[in-house]
């Protein structure tokens, strides 16, 4: 499935319950050639209304964290793991997601980033197909597909606890690393340090995830 095919059908889609409780479907919003590509758990109120990802407070929140590391939203692609929002804000079930897996493929297969930004536990686990919380593996860089993907905190959990607030703005002050580096050629771990360039460490077999 291409993009515009996922896109046509994501819109329409009823391939689980959240089509009863969406007023709009939150596909996506970004430029086809973004090297960052930000993943959240499921669209909430204000993207249900508005059609696109990440709006109200954790909106502006990202949009701070991106412009920190010289980033404007229009140039990073924004999407969730299911374009429907769940009932009462509640987490995606595990068929949900993957109800809504083929058009995050088709996403990232046609916008082919750099740097996957996976936000959250659900994210975390869906793209780099580790069991391990996003606490605990946070500031890794995975390599997979040639792409690296960055488990980072989710943004709603970062609105209400500053300490978390702080862990996720050093995370994101890492990314301009991971864009200037060369694409990975691996499926191993890659610590990012607080300063310097990247190095390697930590070497560890992972089970591919969402690819």
């Amino acid at each position: 499935m291409d993009f515009a095919e996922a896109q046509k059908e994501a819109l329409g889609c009823r391939k689980c319950g959240l089509c009863n409780t969406r007023t709009r479907v939150v596909f996506g919003d970004g430029p086809l050639n973004a090297g960052v590509f930000v993943v959240g758990e499921a669209p909430g109120f204000n993207e249900d209304r508005d059609g696109k990802p990440f709006g109200g407070a954790s909106g502006m929140l990202l949009d701070r964290l991106l412009l920190s590391v010289g980033l404007s939203r229009e140039e990073a692609y924004l999407t969730t793991l299911v374009k429907c929002k769940t009932p009462e804000g509640r987490s995606p079930k595990p068929a949900e997601i993957n109800a809504c897996r083929p058009y995050l493929l088709a996403q990232l297969d046609a916008i082919d980033p750099k740097v996957v930004v996976a936000m959250g536990d659900l994210a975390s686990r869906a793209l780099t197909g580790r069991k391990e919380s996003a606490s605990r593996i946070r500031g890794r860089a995975i390599p997979l597909d040639g792409r690296y993907v960055f488990p980072t905190l989710s943004l709603q959990r970062a609105l209400y606890t500053p300490a978390d607030r702080a862990l996720l703005v050093s995370d994101f002050s890492r990314l301009p690393e991971l864009l200037a580096a060369e694409r990975p050629t691996t499926y191993e771990t890659l610590n990012v340090p607080r300063v310097g360039g990247l190095a390697e460490a930590e070497r560890e077999p992972l089970q591919p995830g969402l690819w």
